[in-house]
């Protein structure tokens, strides 16, 4: 138990690493779409939108999970609870890219 218990926090710190990269490149296109509103010279490309734009929604959905990875059972509550949002069709994770 505490062997998975290591393994799925591994995995979690790499994955909050990564949101963590991805987020840091949504504000860039945001503040870059933000100039140009403004009369600057850097427009981001479509591609760059979307991509902000989706990290968005998983800014937002790491949000919701944060105060359960802080409470005890978390390892237990997590799993639970995305297999409840598959059951009606609900993606609480954050895409992994």
């Amino acid at each position: 138990m505490i062997k998975k218990s290591r393994i799925l926090l591994s995995r979690y710190a790499t994955f909050i690493k990564k949101e963590s990269t991805q987020t840091r490149d949504m504000v860039i296109t945001f503040k870059h779409m933000l100039e140009k509103q403004l009369g600057g010279n850097k427009n981001p490309t479509p591609e760059e939108v979307k991509e902000a734009l989706n990290q968005l929604k998983d800014v937002g959905k790491m949000t919701a999970l944060l105060p359960l990875v802080a409470l005890p059972g978390s390892v237990l509550t997590i799993p639970i609870l995305v297999k409840i949002g598959k059951k009606y069709n609900i993606d609480i994770l954050p895409n992994p890219k």
